[in-house]
């Protein structure tokens, strides 16, 4: 079973995403990269000594296969870089995972928007989620956001309560709900369009794990809408690598 070969590259230690896209292009399939000899593999210039000794000195599957029995348990799926469900928009910067883990449907719309911003909504700013997630809604395009408190949580509801179809990309294990009293929301989100992590089951919120949530809420985008958003806001790193990635942002 190949997938176990791309689980495998995930987690290797001081292998990160850039890294292992490099091996990608360069070898073309994790299990090339896997079978490749210690000869083969420094031929290739992309690793260093500590990154070479971590390949050849870690050939145990345990953990991939771990992995994938844990998914199946808890109706996690999961998608590679060389699947069609994995957007085309997503695949070709250098950090782009080369595995995610999903619960609901994959829909690769023609067009989608990253909505993010203030954990604490004014009236005022849920009238600006509604208005202009209604609009994106009726022009077809996929909402995606981080499920966190204020306009996140906010973006997925209107959009789910105007029939569109909704991604969520969380900062932990999807068998995890952060926050907690966001299960109801995270279920009606599975249902109704997508659950999104790069990590695997059982993974803990962390505080640096959220940066690397933004900026697949910015890769998965196709444009990005900050909406009440102070200073210091996570939002702005969204809208960084929004600018990064060479995407329209737009402040509201």
């Amino acid at each position: 079973m190949k997938l176990k070969y791309w689980l495998w590259l995930t987690q290797i230690s001081y292998i990160g995403v850039v890294t292992a896209n490099k091996l990608m292009d360069c070898m073309g399939d994790p299990q090339v990269v896997f079978e490749a000899d210690e000869k083969t593999l420094r031929q290739t210039g992309i690793l260093n000594k500590r990154q070479l000794r971590s390949i050849v000195e870690n050939h145990d599957m345990v953990l991939a296969e771990t992995i994938i029995n844990n998914c199946r348990t808890l109706g996690i799926s999961i998608m590679t870089k060389a699947d069609t469900c994995y957007p085309d928009r997503a695949k070709y910067f250098d950090d782009a995972p080369i595995v995610l883990y999903y619960k609901g449907t994959p829909e690769r719309k023609k067009r989608a928007v990253g909505i993010v911003g203030a954990r604490r909504c004014t009236q005022e700013t849920k009238k600006q989620v509604i208005k202009i997630i209604s609009q994106y809604v009726s022009k077809g395009y996929s909402i995606i956001s981080g499920m966190a408190k204020g306009v996140d949580s906010y973006a997925h509801t209107v959009a789910i309560n105007n029939d569109g179809y909704t991604v969520a990309i969380v900062g932990n294990g999807l068998d995890i709900c952060y926050p907690s009293e966001h299960d109801k929301l995270m279920q009606k989100i599975q249902n109704k369009g997508l659950l999104l992590s790069e990590y695997p089951p059982g993974t803990i919120p962390a505080r640096y794990r959220f940066p690397q949530r933004n900026r697949l809420i910015s890769a998965w985008s196709d444009e990005i809408v900050v909406i009440g958003a102070g200073k210091g806001s996570g939002a702005f790193i969204t809208a960084d690598y929004g600018d990064k990635y060479g995407h329209k942002v737009l402040y509201m």
